[in-house]
């Protein structure tokens, strides 16, 4: 009780601050403010003696507070509060702010954006209502509103950073983990219990059953502060949920299995809610439907980002990550042009989907391409490598070329992280998928096709890559194209219709095998700028072939003369005369057709 009255001075002081006016030095003001708060709210807690002496603390002095600061502040400055509430409670246990947690979570519940179902069972999103809908709707709306829900939800994620009993567990409540084996002379493991399990479970019943379903429900939401927040706290509750399990384990108070207690006890995973949400978001031609599942869709991506980076890769990667490898390649799809437009209303809202759905391909292309360098697999779980690589080569055979191309990406990029990790299965599967994207129709894929398979060849046995070349080199050979005899005969107009299509199945079938083959040996020539092992000549011979009009289409030539030119490049110059002893006369003169210049007489 003496405490108080000093407290409520500084309070005080730092509300004055706070609503400091404009000046040079209000914003040294605000952030002072909230350095006051943290001060005073961590002595209240450490001097506070049982539960209802802080329960009465936060209720008359802390929470009182934050309601007349919190909204006054700017959201520049909402991270000054995000630390302040971090310093305040870390170490303490979760019941010290329990009031702290159900309190911004009550905020969140009544401002937080959610959808409505209208009648006819479509989404109506709350920034669409008129006003008198928005006064008996759940959520405040414009930019003040949403506002106010990203500090809330600022605020959360504070208190969930917080939410860790593997922290305050090693603090309060038992020695460090090695003292057993120091201190202890019996060979019985020793049992440890927590005084705060209680009161764990209390606040994480908090979360999961409250707080969580509000965070799924606004996955679409308007504001981008918004969705960066519920991304952070989905992630944040996640982690903290994996955490607490994993405590429970260590200090006795669970089964070899860490996820079995909890389960028994009526709880579900949070992580596989979360991704069943995100998974099953689901393509709609309906203009709310589409807003609210493309926004969600950003929200996704940035709980990938959160896992990438905040998370350990031995869990997240393998629980999260993977799960949601699918749907990232799934929203490079393009599903805006297909959509007919009838009327200058219907133009508009097109152009506004077409904005947004590129915004969202864009994200998800660094996304990608983050989750195929940034999260390495080292902890030992070989089938983890096979999951990925079955859902790339499952991109691959994508309709929409934009995912063909963003999987070459992904391969080249992972097998370049993990190639130390590969076994002779994951080798040949990696190969086999960027081999068949060679022939791809389109040439943005064929090019990131055969540029991946460089840096693959580039890490594979010689062996291996010998015996590979020896195949494309009689494909490459059988594939060339025939000019038609003089005296051969020329088909007619009565010629059956099956034979016709035969014909131009074949045709079609040896234009594939002739652009994988060739492709193939310059991504082999092009893996070796250095040396010239005994397959690079052969390679090169075979290639040099389809050079000339007569016997390959433009496409193939300039691949095989850009590769014979950068073979010149790297090789013929002043250590040629090393490199010339692995080439045969023949194989010389094949090589000097496609990369010396024509001869004025000739």
């Amino acid at each position: 009780g003496k405490a108080e009255n000093p407290s409520k001075h500084f309070l005080d002081f730092a509300k004055e601050m706070a609503s400091a006016p404009p000046s040079e030095d209000q914003r040294n003001q605000q952030c002072t403010s909230a350095e006051i708060f943290g001060g005073v709210c961590r002595a209240l807690l450490q001097i506070s003696i049982g539960s209802e002496q802080r329960a009465e603390l936060w209720k008359s002095v802390l929470l009182p507070f934050l309601e007349d600061v919190i909204p006054k502040i700017p959201i520049s400055l909402a991270g000054a509060y995000f630390d302040s509430l971090r310093f305040a409670i870390h170490f303490f246990p979760p019941s010290f702010f329990y009031e702290l947690t159900a309190w911004v979570v009550e905020k969140i519940d009544t401002s937080l954006w959610q959808p409505k179902a209208t009648s006819e069972g479509k989404s109506e999103s709350s920034e669409e209502l008129d006003e008198s809908q928005i006064e008996s709707s759940n959520g405040s709306v414009g930019t003040d509103g949403f506002t106010n829900q990203s500090k809330w939800l600022y605020l959360a994620n504070a208190i969930l950073v917080e939410l860790d009993e593997e922290t305050e567990v090693g603090v309060l409540c038992q020695l460090p983990w090695y003292s057993d084996k120091l201190a202890v002379s019996s060979t019985e493991p020793t049992e440890r219990t927590s005084p705060v399990d209680d009161d764990m479970r209390k606040s994480w019943n908090l979360v999961s059953g409250r707080f969580l379903p509000l965070l799924l429900s606004a996955l679409g939401h308007p504001y981008e502060s918004c969705r960066e927040h519920i991304a952070a706290c989905l992630f944040r509750i996640c982690y903290c949920h994996r955490k607490m399990v994993k405590t429970s384990i260590a200090i006795g108070r669970g089964a070899t299995d860490s996820k079995s207690e909890v389960l028994e006890n009526g709880e579900t995973d949070p992580g596989t809610i979360v991704i069943k949400k995100l998974v099953s978001l689901e393509i709609s031609s309906d203009l709310d439907t589409f807003k609210e599942r493309y926004n969600s869709l950003i929200t996704a991506r940035k709980f990938v980002a959160y896992c990438l980076h905040l998370g350990d890769a031995k869990h997240e990667y393998s629980e999260y990550i993977i799960p949601l490898l699918p749907l990232a390649f799934e929203a490079l799809e393009v599903t805006v042009e297909k959509e007919e437009i009838r009327g200058e209303e219907e133009s508009k809202i097109k152009v506004a989907k077409r904005a947004l759905e590129a915004d969202v391909v864009k994200g998800f292309r660094h996304s990608i391409a983050d989750m195929s360098s940034s999260a390495v697999i080292y902890y030992g779980k070989n089938e983890d490598i096979s999951r990925v690589l079955n859902v790339v080569r499952k991109a691959s055979k994508h309709e929409y070329w934009q995912v063909r191309h963003a999987a070459a990406h992904f391969l080249r990029c992972f097998q370049g992280y993990h190639k130390f990790l590969f076994d002779k299965e994951h080798a040949v599967l990696t190969t086999n998928t960027v081999a068949a994207l060679l022939a791809d129709e389109r040439r943005d894929v064929s090019s990131a096709a055969m540029a991946a398979l460089t840096g693959i060849l580039a890490a594979t046995p010689a062996k291996v890559v010998t015996d590979l070349v020896n195949k494309y080199v009689s494909m490459a050979t059988r594939t060339k194209i025939k000019r038609r005899k003089t005296n051969s005969v020329v088909p007619t107009i009565t010629d059956n219709a099956e034979e016709a299509k035969a014909k131009e199945d074949k045709e079609r079938k040896r234009a594939r095998n002739q652009q994988t083959s060739v492709f193939f040996l310059c991504a082999t020539v092009l893996a070796m700028p250095y040396d010239t092992p005994a397959y690079v000549p052969a390679a090169l011979a075979a290639i040099s072939k389809h050079s000339f009009e007569k016997s390959a289409p433009l496409a193939i030539r300039d691949v095989v003369k850009k590769c014979c030119a950068e073979f010149k490049r790297t090789h013929m110059s002043d250590n040629w005369e090393v490199h010339r002893k692995q080439f045969t006369q023949e194989q010389l003169e094949a090589l000097e057709d496609v990369v010396s210049a024509p001869h004025y007489y000739a």
